[in-house]
């Protein structure tokens, strides 16, 4: 087992700063520098959204978990050795040395100044004239001298580095790459601004965002070895604990017996056995907490449990404890595995927890967790079937701001689990859902571009005109058996493409199922090419709702009232197969 020193709280200025331990990449572990513009731009975005819920001033944005970071922290050497977390403490540094240049570039006394200190404080610096600079973050071999070149080894004279080494491998230029996004970035931002003051105060904001907002854990080990079986735990099994490890150092923290850090590990114990992936971890995390205490965002969702249960905590005498916490998390991280694999026992519920997963309404689970603490699942048939209308009639076939939908469902979990009854929390939950005329008005626009969502509003309308037709073969309408067809083509032939293609293509009218993969040659096949497709099927969408209206076989063309005419008769059924809150009134 590997041995583990301490996992603790650490800003990226304590990661990279000065009169911090150096943090070396290792040579033999042959890492390179490997993010592309995908991870650069989601970092961006992310470390943006964060900026701005920061400066919201809102204490629960006042940090923002990136993930963890291994070390090797022998008491015997000096500094840190990087076993993971490179390509962040990397990324960052590229950001913070963008910033650092364009400050730089301004000119301006106090622009020249910052930039400046933005070198000596974070990325290298000499404490004397003869003495060797020290560099903050050390690379691995294959990057060290390219790195220092181009980014590390910068003049406070000519506010420029020596850029002698050309980029002779891929990662140099993905360094590159980075940098020069970063620089292209923060130009697009400030040209927003009209007076240099404006710019440095962004630029200042950007750089305390990075410096003091950003967090890590960074697990501490004694040696390589114990350093490389945590990393290849965390890597191997793809959870990678992130914000679900900065709880769990904190619930340590505030343990006050052997039994109590017990019930974390136990509860821990569940979490990593019971899900697949690390996403599922984070979201349950985030689910839990909404479903007693309603939303709280991703990125502050760390800051905002700690706050909280802090003050629980350390309250004299302690009412509420580390034990009964861990006790609640586990026996909610057991339910909320059943509830998004559909494995509760319960086959008409489990029917309907499918549905839910083909749809990806994950903003239902806080209020399902909810409940399920409170009553059986035999007793939630009703919720989850109106919570299913509400979901398709409001957002998939509706199109209306999801942001809404999300705050009633997370305040009824709360209510929920804070006693309100089942009764009540339906009664309201009925009052949300959008009447027939409304449904149906939106039924008869809507275009459903995300295939999932296509397929899974097809299959539900499939197995209703099964019931109706008192046809009782079964068929599998899941992904990779059936998939969603556009009738008229993505591509069409130039001379039968619609005049406003984009808008007739994603019609539900012009969408229906066919068995197997979809074949891109056929699909964009004329309508007398393939029409044998539908006349054949032994679906109902393919062969009994006019798919032929939608082609004029004399003018050979395709028919937008044909297409209009088939959502028509689709909307007569999407009215019965999801029904407004006048079924569980």
């Amino acid at each position: 087992m590997a041995i583990i020193k301490q996992a603790q709280r650490q800003t990226l200025g304590q990661l990279i700063g000065a009169n911090n331990p150096v943090v070396t990449v290792p040579d033999d572990s042959q890492r390179q520098y490997a993010w592309t513009k995908k991870e650069v731009d989601v970092y961006w975005a992310d470390i943006e959204k964060f900026m701005e819920a920061r400066q919201s001033g809102s204490e629960s944005a006042s940090e923002y978990f990136i993930g963890p970071v291994v070390t090797i922290t022998a008491e015997t050497k000096q500094g840190r050795s990087l076993l993971d977390g490179q390509q962040r403490l990397t990324t960052s540094t590229l950001l913070i040395a963008a910033i650092r240049d364009v400050l730089w570039g301004m000119k301006s006394p106090e622009g020249v100044s910052s930039a400046n200190n933005i070198q000596r404080d974070y990325i290298a610096r000499k404490s004397g004239r003869k003495e060797p600079m020290e560099y903050f973050l050390v690379l691995s071999l294959f990057d060290r001298d390219f790195f220092r070149d181009y980014i590390q080894d910068w003049s406070e004279i000519t506010g420029e580095c020596p850029r002698i080494e050309e980029p002779s491998r891929p990662s140099h230029r993905l360094i590159l790459d980075a940098y020069n996004n970063f620089r292209t970035k923060i130009g697009t931002r400030l040209q927003v601004y009209v007076d240099d003051e404006s710019r440095l105060d962004y630029l200042d904001s950007l750089r305390e965002c990075l410096i003091n907002g950003l967090v890590f854990v960074e697990i501490q080990t004694p040696s390589s070895s114990d350093a490389n079986e945590v990393f290849e735990t965390i890597n191997s099994r793809g959870k990678d604990l992130s914000t679900v490890d900065l709880v769990r150092n904190f619930l340590m923290e505030k343990s006050r017996s052997e039994f109590e850090k017990s019930r974390v590990n136990d509860a821990w114990r569940s979490l990593l056995d019971g899900f697949d992936r690390r996403e599922e971890i984070e979201k349950f995390l985030r689910h839990f907490w909404v479903s007693t205490h309603g939303d709280v965002k991703s990125h502050s969702l760390y800051a905002t449990i700690r706050k909280d249960l802090s003050a629980h905590f350390d309250k004299r005498p302690q009412e509420y404890t580390v034990g009964a916490f861990a006790a609640e998390l586990e026996g909610a991280a057991g339910r909320y595995a059943e509830l998004i694999t559909g494995n509760t026992g319960y086959s008409e519920f489990d029917a309907t927890l499918g549905e839910i997963k083909a749809m990806g309404a994950d903003a239902l689970y806080p209020l399902l967790l909810s409940a399920s603490g409170r009553y059986p699942y035999s007793a939630l048939q009703d919720l989850v079937e109106a919570c299913v209308s509400y979901y398709v009639r409001w957002t998939v076939v509706g199109r209306r701001e999801s942001t809404l939908l999300e705050e009633n469902i997370f305040s009824v979990a709360k209510e929920i689990s804070k006693g309100v009854k089942l009764d009540a929390v339906m009664q309201k939950i009925i009052g949300w859902i959008p009447d027939d005329e409304t449904f149906g008005a939106d039924f008869l626009g809507a275009s459903i571009p995300k295939q999932s969502q296509a397929r899974y509003l097809l299959a539900k309308v499939e197995h209703h005109l099964r019931f109706k037709n008192d046809v009782h073969e079964e068929v599998v309408l899941g992904d990779g058996k059936v998939h969603v067809d556009n009738i008229y083509p993505q591509k069409p032939e130039g001379e039968l493409r619609l005049e406003d293609h984009e808008d007739w293509v994603s019609r539900l009218g012009n969408l229906t199922l066919l068995a197997g993969k979809r074949n891109q040659a056929v699909a964009n096949l004329s309508y007398p090419e393939k029409a044998h497709l539908y006349s054949s099927s032994a679906l109902l969408i393919s062969t009994r709702t006019g798919i032929d209206r939608l082609w004029d076989g004399e003018g050979w063309r395709w028919r937008v009232d044909g297409i209009m005419a088939r959502q028509a008769k689709l909307a007569e059924y999407a009215l019965e197969v999801w029904p407004n809150g006048s079924r569980w009134a």
